[in-house]
């Protein structure tokens, strides 16, 4: 008998039990959130502080909802401001997206629903490919971002490389911007709006975008409170208004913390996340997950590829590039956080598109919708049929 027992195999955890070790770790992480703000910029908080923004901001592009906080706060807000969602539920189809991302839970439909209506209401969604963007110059200046191509498969590829965040928010400021925060969040919605419409406007499956975070750029000035709090709400604002876009999160040159907080909660994750997002701790690495949906032609030589977009050393434009001329004119190479990248970040084609779309937009007050397929159905690229 002793021998029969001893020869019983160990119990598997059950996955209910997993989720639930999963949201204790993340109610420990908020804890110290909160703390963060008496902490300051500490080294001691610091580290994790940048850590765990970045690591959720990777979940939430996979689609994840952490912590449901965003989703609450974003029909609580419309609540407040006493808007009925009951007429927008009785005259507005749910978006096919939002059904799948709420994995037939019909808490998380009614919530993910009335975030997204409140979203297109802030930020007039309907328009929002046909009305002047005035921040769209400053803040791809002091936020490194771009598109750069299709996937094999046919989706859109935005980098995008978080970072200093308090230059952002101080060249906003300086410019005029109260709300640094609503304008970046709004710049957002514009862009992957355009992606939509015009890179991969395909219906599901498809309709996808691939992210390529670099996390370079990271350092001990984002682990302010109004830093990590700007992050938090941006990537907050970017699940509850684009469900089930994202393709795969590439996340390149992490900062050696990660990997360790990485490899304590992957294990928590489900397979279709962890399918969604890679890890490279080396240029090698990324090369080779990023050929599985690009062609080694279209990876940016700085995560080991051969694109075609950059001059021979990788950093200079063919025939002037809008946006270097921009950067240098708001405020020189040197203080410019994407003067300095490399010309992947704005000489690729569908890049320049979107800055002479946007320029076009600024041009004028009025009037108009921009190229391609988003012409003529603007605020269809957030609905998500």
């Amino acid at each position: 008998r002793g021998g029969a027992a001893s020869a019983r195999p160990a119990p598997t955890p059950r996955p209910g039990a997993m989720w639930q070790a999963f949201v204790a770790l993340v109610q420990l992480l908020k804890l110290l959130d909160h703390l963060a703000w008496f902490l300051g910029r500490g080294a001691l908080a610091g580290i994790p502080w940048t850590i765990l923004a970045v690591w959720r901001l990777a979940l939430q592009c996979a689609g994840v909802d952490v912590d449901g906080k965003s989703r609450r706060g974003a029909f609580d807000r419309g609540d407040r401001r006493g808007a009925n969602f009951g007429d927008a539920f009785a005259s507005t189809e749910v978006p096919e997206r939002i059904v799948l991302s709420s994995r037939g839970d019909a808490n998380k439909l009614e919530a993910k629903m009335r975030g997204w209506l409140r979203w297109r209401e802030d930020y007039d969604v309907d328009d929002i490919l046909a009305t002047p963007k005035p921040s769209f110059e400053v803040v791809k200046a002091f936020y490194p971002h771009a598109l750069h191509g299709k996937t094999k498969s046919g989706h859109a590829i935005q980098m995008e490389a978080p970072g200093q965040f308090s230059k952002l928010i101080k060249a906003l400021r300086d410019r005029g911007f109260e709300d640094p925060t609503r304008a970046v969040v709004e710049h957002v919605s514009f862009v992957m709006s355009y992606a939509f419409a015009n890179v991969d406007p395909r219906d599901l499956p498809n309709g996808r975008i691939l992210r390529i975070i670099d996390m370079s750029r990271m350092d001990l000035a984002d682990t302010t409170y109004e830093a990590f709090m700007f992050l938090k709400t941006m990537a907050s604002s970017v699940s509850i208004a684009f469900p089930e876009r994202v393709h795969r999160v590439v996340i390149v040159n992490p900062p050696s913390g990660f990997g360790v907080l990485w490899s304590a909660f992957s294990p928590l994750a489900s397979p279709s996340t962890l399918a969604r997002v890679k890890v490279c701790k080396t240029t090698e690495e990324a090369r080779r997950v990023l050929e599985e949906d690009m062609d080694p032609r279209d990876i940016p030589r700085e995560y080991g590829g051969r694109c075609v977009c950059c001059g021979k050393d990788g950093r200079e434009d063919k025939g002037g590039s809008p946006a270097l001329a921009t950067f240098r004119n708001i405020g020189g190479v040197d203080a410019c956080p994407s003067a300095s990248m490399s010309s992947c970040w704005r000489d690729e084609a569908l890049e320049r598109e979107l800055w002479r779309d946007a320029a076009a937009l600024n041009a004028r007050s009025s009037g108009g919708g921009v190229r391609g397929p988003g012409r003529g159905r603007r605020g269809r690229s957030g609905d998500s049929k």
